[in-house]
């Protein structure tokens, strides 16, 4: 019998650090390139944007404001 080779633990190790490097840059990417998330994202505004959107009827036919029952002022079952 013929012993194996231990380049796989070569080939895993370097795997793993490649692996370990791109986690560090992407977290270093998130905190010192990216900009805070805008406001728009916060849930108020989509609230608000969503309130905004159903009086204006937006989309009526088969959109938006097609799901939303004035009469009760809730969501259609």
């Amino acid at each position: 019998m013929n012993k194996s080779t231990n380049e796989w633990k070569t080939v895993v190790g370097l795997a793993m650090f490649f692996i370990g490097f791109t986690a560090l840059v992407l977290i270093w990417e998130k905190h010192y390139v990216y900009s805070p998330i805008p406001h728009t994202f916060d849930h108020d505004w989509v609230a608000m944007q969503t309130k905004q959107m159903l009086n204006m009827r937006a989309n009526p036919i088969q959109g938006f404001s097609a799901k939303w029952d004035y009469d009760k002022s809730e969501w259609k079952k």
